[in-house]
């Protein structure tokens, strides 16, 4: 008989393939070989009578034919994971969430929070992806993103966690040092760090206290908040960052806020998901947990 369908093993060796952009990592992350992904993968493309892969330099990446594919299946193998998890678990609350966050987000707030959630969901599999660019969808086969900016989405719900409290950080040395600060006019003269997804953080700040706006335009820029305040600790210049991302390196003094109110800047981290995510008992008590810690991380934020 004829089958209409593909085989389970050719649409996860595509699947994570697509993932990846890498046969190799895709073999190593399905534990068999790179020869076998690539047999399975021109198994598919046999039987779908396209091609779905394309040389990318040292890499592959999806044609544009592979690419809507992918986007159309990977949801269903993302269902199939998520039903044999509770199956086997024996609790219908329970289920895998892949979730895409900002890097600097995840390791300072997130991760060291998570243990509280999985006393909680004890059924519940967090997995991570890569982050999304500001321009990017939510692809196929990620549950929700933690996204960094001042809302407005398209096609998802996005709710505030927290992060628009920012607050000015230096290191110790240079708070102290021959042009001491310790008013929010001697920052006149050093170096400002600036992160490029908040482009008018300094702007604001300066207005709030009076000091001279032109002067808070120049200085390196950063793409990701943890390098910026790598790059306050180790004494290169002043920043300006969401109070949460700094609170431990402010609690034991290695970065310190010498002067200035923090500002409230309107942009801040927030969940984006699709609508139907709700409907999964698994992503509700994961969204649930989450928007309260962020309410209690902002204080008074709000």
């Amino acid at each position: 008989m004829k089958r209409d369908c593909p085989t389970i093993q050719e649409l996860l060796a595509f699947d994570a393939v697509a993932r990846y952009e890498s046969i190799t990592l895709a073999a190593g992350a399905l534990c068999i070989t790179v020869s076998a992904v690539s047999k399975q993968v021109a198994g598919l493309e046999a039987f779908l009578g396209r091609p779905l892969l394309q040389k990318n330099g040292r890499g592959v990446q999806l044609t544009p034919q592979g690419r809507v594919y992918w986007q159309k299946v990977a949801g269903g193998l993302r269902a199939i994971e998520t039903a044999t998890f509770e199956a086997r678990s024996g609790d219908a609350g329970a289920g895998l969430l892949t979730l895409a966050s900002v890097p600097t987000f995840l390791t300072k707030w997130l991760i060291p929070r998570l243990p509280a959630f999985s006393q909680r969901s004890r059924h519940v599999t967090l997995n991570f992806s890569r982050h999304l660019e500001p321009t990017d969808g939510i692809p196929a086969g990620v549950d929700a993103a933690i996204r960094y900016g001042s809302d407005g989405w398209p096609g998802v719900v996005s709710e505030y966690i927290a992060g628009r409290e920012f607050v000015l950080i230096v290191s110790r040395a240079l708070a102290a040092g021959q042009h001491r600060i310790a008013q929010p006019a001697d920052i006149l003269g050093h170096t400002l760090l600036h992160h490029e997804g908040a482009p008018t953080a300094w702007r604001q700040w300066a207005s709030q206290h009076g000091v001279a706006e032109i002067q808070t335009v120049a200085g390196p820029r950063f793409a990701q908040y943890s390098a910026l305040i790598q790059a306050a600790l180790n004494g290169l210049g002043i920043g300006l960052v969401p109070k949460l991302l700094v609170q431990e390196e402010l609690a034991d003094a290695s970065l310190q806020s010498p002067c200035g109110a923090p500002v409230t800047v309107d942009q801040g981290h927030y969940l984006c998901y699709r609508p139907d995510r709700l409907n999964l008992p698994a992503f509700a008590a994961f969204r649930e947990w989450l928007l309260a810690e962020g309410q209690k991380s902002r204080g008074a934020e709000d």
